[in-house]
């Protein structure tokens, strides 16, 4: 009797593990992968409306995490926006004409151009001899809000924005955003949100959008640091070391889902 007793405890310990780990999995998923928690409305102190999006960059072709680059895009058309910030950065889209920042900011901007929506890069990091790379700091988020903020400042009384940047940086503005008194409201069915009626398709523009983008990485950026004397040599080899051809091409494939309007990556 005394080892069914044993058996059956050990039984209830591992069934409330389980529950837990279950739990937690769930709490998870929800927090940082179910895209409606992903979209938060704030009120600024001049009366302006804010959108704040959070994006999977590649894994938008990552058809388990259900989190498409339609339905993202359906939230650039729900929302309506009259101008829409992105995370690149403005630098090197002004000396470069590219949108340096990730595959989801290519075609969020291409749609907009498309659409006659105003576009601005709020985003921030350089390379140092701290850098390192696939991170983010507090430090960046903090110059991505200062970027976001003064551009706010530029904008008329009552217009609706839509910022737009990876989930990573999601929870850092809406921090942020709270911090600088901006108010948050509902969004009244935040699922309706991402979806559309409409028959999608990529938005023209993006395949040469992120043509550019590769080809900046792949060949002009490595030329950029190497000429920059401050930085060590272990640095600068982070980007002009490897395969560069290899680089661009991986990167181009992109452009065939693009261009055959394929969602998903096989």
């Amino acid at each position: 009797m005394k080892g069914i007793r044993v058996k059956k405890k050990a039984a209830r310990i591992v069934i409330c593990v389980l529950l837990i780990v279950f739990a937690a999995i769930a709490l998870l998923w929800n927090h940082y992968l179910n895209k409606n928690s992903l979209l938060e409305k704030f009120i600024t102190g001049q009366n302006q409306e804010v959108y704040l999006l959070g994006t999977f960059h590649t894994d938008h072709f990552n058809k388990w995490l259900n989190y498409s680059m339609e339905d993202m895009l359906s939230v650039v058309e729900n929302v309506a926006p009259d101008v829409v910030f992105i995370e690149a950065r403005e630098k090197y889209f002004q000396e470069y004409n590219v949108v340096d920042g990730p595959i989801d900011m290519n075609v969020v901007y291409s749609y907009c151009i498309n659409n006659g929506i105003r576009v601005e890069m709020i985003d921030w990091w350089e390379v140092d001899n701290n850098y390192q790379s696939n991170t983010t700091s507090a430090i960046r988020d903090d110059h991505i809000f200062n970027n976001i903020n003064s551009k706010l400042q530029q904008l008329e009384e009552g217009t609706k924005v839509l910022v737009v940047c990876g989930a990573g940086h999601f929870y850092a503005q809406t921090k942020r955003f709270c911090e600088e008194g901006f108010v948050k409201k509902s969004i009244v069915d935040k699922k309706s949100y991402f979806e559309t009626e409409e028959e999608f398709r990529y938005p023209s523009g993006a395949a040469l959008a992120w043509e550019k983008r590769a080809y900046f990485y792949a060949y002009t950026y490595p030329d950029i640091i190497s000429m920059d004397e401050s930085l060590d040599e272990s640095i600068k080899v982070q980007f002009t070391g490897g395969d560069h051809d290899a680089f661009y091409r991986q990167q181009i494939e992109y452009c065939d889902l693009f261009e055959e309007n394929i969602l998903y990556k096989k």
